[in-house]
């Protein structure tokens, strides 16, 4: 069970990102009617940073090696390409390169997050031993 977990949370978060960039209204109507048309735009390219930084850090919890790990990260940064492009064939949707920067941009947030951990959690005279 503790290895089948963080499998099942990433592929559960993934699932519903993928399922979320590819609807036709994303955003219930009674929703988007609340926001501020000028905040619309920054509000969903926030909401794709902050997907990507979170499906890396995700990433980090698969008991996989570190090989595995960069598979994960990978498989988001083909993500970001796939759903951009898989968009251009939903109504009321478009790809964007924009979007797919911003995705890719997420995920190298997490990454930092990660590295910024990683650095404040193992002191530099004690490096961290590799995964097995």
């Amino acid at each position: 069970m503790r290895k089948v977990l963080p499998f099942a949370v990433f592929v559960l978060f993934l699932g519903l990102w993928t399922w979320k960039l590819l609807e036709p209204n994303p955003l219930p109507e009674r929703v988007a009617e609340g926001i501020p048309t000028d905040w619309k735009f920054w509000l969903a390219k926030a909401l794709h940073t902050g997907a990507y930084a979170y499906l890396t850090l995700l990433a980090r919890w698969l008991p996989v090696r570190r090989a595995g790990f960069w598979g994960a990260v990978v498989l988001l940064v083909l993500h970001a390409v796939g759903t951009e492009i898989g968009q251009t064939f939903v109504p009321n949707r478009h790809g964007c390169i924009m979007d797919v920067l911003i995705d890719w941009t997420g995920i190298g947030l997490g990454l930092g997050v990660l590295r910024w951990w990683e650095v404040r959690r193992w002191p530099s005279s004690a490096p961290p031993t590799p995964r097995t």
